[in-house]
């Protein structure tokens, strides 16, 4: 069993990996500034579902991962191009008010999809909890309370720090509103679609 120690350590070390400047931490910042903090909340939720079903895997064990490896190129395409329309749906709604509201209220959807995708398609996600878990317990006489353990410090963590993240992004776009809204809206779809062409680009690269 983990000491008290190895508990606070992964959950330190869990806390500054979420911290750290990604795709996900971008995607939050792209869709609370745009679309409000619902949507950020939202997309937190997509990203630390996908999170805990990596750990999950990552624990469990190999067997499950070679499954689902077959399905890993066709969750990145999805993921990619998904950013990328929701991009372009952001770019085309930047001067339109209404547009901006219908978009908001019928895309919380898109927002919860874009994290989980996004997340699913980051097979290194794995690889790194892989590497990543043998540092602080046995992979092999892990127990159950032990991984319930690791999950509530993973939704805690990423959950908390994506949506600090969300919060200070609307703080942000809140201060900027009015002329500048058009130009913070064309600069979140392009952030989206250079994301969805950036997996793209590692899919076709095999990297």
């Amino acid at each position: 069993m983990m000491t008290i120690q190895q508990w606070l350590a992964l959950g330190l070390a869990m806390l500054f990996l979420a911290a750290l400047p990604s795709l996900s931490v971008l995607t939050v910042v792209t869709r609370s500034a745009s679309l409000g903090l619902w949507h950020g909340a939202l997309t937190t939720v997509g990203i630390v579902l996908g999170d805990c079903l990596w750990i999950l895997l990552a624990l469990v064990g190999l067997e499950q991962v070679a499954q689902l490896e077959g399905w890993l190129p066709l969750i990145r395409a999805l993921s990619a191009s998904y950013l990328i329309v929701l991009g372009w749906q952001l770019w085309r709604s930047r001067d339109r008010k209404s547009s901006q509201l219908s978009l908001r209220e019928t895309s919380q959807p898109a927002s919860f999809l874009a994290g989980l995708l996004l997340t699913l398609a980051d097979q290194k996600a794995l690889l790194f909890y892989l590497g990543f878990f043998p540092t602080f317990l046995n992979l092999e006489r892990i127990a159950a309370s032990e991984v319930a353990g690791i999950m509530v410090i993973a939704i805690g963590t990423i959950g908390g720090v994506k949506l600090a993240y969300a919060w200070l992004a609307v703080q942000g776009q809140q201060r900027l509103i009015g002329r500048s809204q058009p130009w913070l809206q064309a600069i979140g779809a392009g952030l989206l679609i250079s994301m969805g062409l950036l997996l793209w680009l590692q899919l076709i690269t095999g990297r």
